[in-house]
C-alpha cells in the first residue's frame, strides 16, 4: 500500500512539475471546468454502482467522459459567441476547453493504479487462500 501512494504522490509531482517548468500552474486551473469533471464522475461512478473497485474505474471512465462533454461544451460556447472568428481570444479560449480532458485523462491515470493495485491484492489474497486450502 506504502508504494500505491509513493506512485500516486510522483505521478502528481511528474505532471506539476512540468506545469511548472514551462508555464505559470494558475493557467491549469479552471473551476468550471474542474467542477464539470469532478462531479460528473462522481454522478457517473453512482449510477454506475458496483463495488469499491468498480466504482473507483467508473469514477475514471466518467471523468474521461464528461471531460470530452466540457471540451465540446466549451467549443460549442466559443462558436456561438463568435470567438473563433476573433484571433485575440481564440487561444485563451481554447486553452480553457483543452482543461476538461487534461483533467478527465489525469484523472483516469490516477484511478487505474489504484484499481490495478486492489485487483493485483485482490489476486494475490486469493492465491494465499487457495495455498493455505492445499
Amino acid at each position: 500500500m506504502f508504494s500505491l501512494f509513493i506512485g500516486i504522490i510522483c505521478i502528481i509531482g511528474l505532471v506539476i512539475g512540468t506545469i511548472l517548468s514551462v508555464s505559470d500552474f494558475g493557467i491549469f486551473f479552471d473551476a468550471p471546468a474542474f467542477g464539470i469533471v469532478i462531479v460528473g464522475a462522481f454522478l457517473y461512478c453512482i449510477a454506475a454502482g458496483g463495488d469499491a473497485a468498480d466504482r473507483i474505474e467508473n469514477f475514471g471512465i466518467g471523468a474521461v467522459r464528461f471531460g470530452w462533454l466540457g471540451f465540446f461544451i466549451g467549443i460549442i460556447i466559443m462558436s456561438a459567441s463568435n470567438i473563433i472568428i476573433s484571433l485575440d481570444n481564440i487561444g485563451s479560449a481554447l486553452a480553457v476547453a483543452l482543461l476538461t480532458p487534461f483533467y478527465g485523462y489525469f484523472i483516469k491515470i490516477l484511478t487505474n493504479v489504484i484499481v490495478y493495485r486492489m485487483d493485483y491484492n485482490k489476486l494475490i489474497e486469493e492465491l494465499n487462500e487457495e495455498k493455505l486450502e492445499n
